[in-house]
């Protein structure tokens, strides 16, 4: 006998698979309850005792059973939690409106810390015209002076006229030693360099008939030939030449070198006033 045959003999069988079946969470169509809810309000009227089919018992079925939603426990159930607010932004998002930081003082006016306003448009430009189209024209410089004085810290020590028995052919303007020496206006440089009693000299042609002249100069700081502008440094005030200390003597010609006028009443009709000598 073979050995499956003996084992048939012997009793030994296989254990039959009983299909199990497990009912639906769902209501069946024409709204008959579930097998659920009916066992839930058997439940309720009487306890159940006894063993289940997978050895459990009965009454631990029925409770794993009831906490299992359904269409005839669902309107039990408690209303969905609300639904959070959609975020909303605050009344205002300008900074200055926030809190102040913990390191400033509680007296600290938040008004203080606040943007320089703009400076609101002219009357006369339409509102709703942008304020990046109408910067100001940037102011213009000042026009350089035509004429000016060409030792504005000095005094004046002498004028224009007779002295020590000869004629004294400009004016003394003394500053302390080295005072920059400028050019009363624009012109040609016709002369730099030693001029007999005048020591270190400069003559500058303006071009309108009229020579100015510059003596007893420490240094020179232009040459021949050179155009200058009106109040450019030409020189330092010294004592070069025939003088008895540090000072300019200037002078004007009119036409031609060595026919020399009043200089200040000339630089007078010219907006510059050197007082001390005639009209103050």
């Amino acid at each position: 006998m073979s050995r499956q045959a003996e084992l048939r003999a012997a009793g030994r069988h296989r254990h039959e698979r009983i299909r199990r079946h497990r009912a639906g969470l769902t209501p069946p169509v024409g709204g008959a309850p579930s097998r659920t809810t009916v066992l839930t309000a058997a439940l309720g009227a009487a306890p159940v005792t006894g063993v289940g089919v997978a050895g459990g018992s009965a009454a631990a079925a029925a409770e794993r059973h009831a906490q299992i939603p359904n269409a005839a426990t669902l309107a039990d159930l408690p209303p969905p939690a609300a639904q959070p607010q959609a975020w909303q932004p605050q009344a205002s998002l300008d900074p200055l409106d926030a809190p102040l930081p913990a390191h400033v003082p509680a007296g600290f006016s938040a008004v203080a810390v606040k943007r320089k306003p703009r400076t609101p448009l002219p009357a006369h430009v339409p509102a709703d015209f942008s304020a990046v189209a109408v910067k100001r024209k940037p102011r213009t410089p000042p026009a350089t002076a035509a004429w000016v004085n060409p030792n504005p810290t000095a005094a004046v020590t002498s004028c224009f006229g007779p002295r020590w028995g000869r004629m004294h052919e400009g004016v003394d303007l003394a500053a302390p030693d080295g005072a920059p020496i400028l050019a009363a206006g624009a012109g040609t440089v016709v002369r730099a360099g030693p001029a007999e009693g005048y020591g270190n000299a400069v003559l500058i042609d303006h071009g309108d008939g009229f020579l100015t002249h510059y003596g007893h100069l420490s240094r020179i700081a232009v040459r021949v030939g050179e155009h200058v502008a009106a109040g450019q440094q030409i020189g330092d005030e010294g004592s070069t030449g025939h003088s008895t200390g540090p000072h300019l003597h200037f002078e004007v010609h009119q036409g031609h070198y060595k026919n020399p006028i009043e200089p200040t009443a000339w630089m007078r009709q010219h907006g510059v006033n050197i007082p001390g000598c005639g009209a103050p």
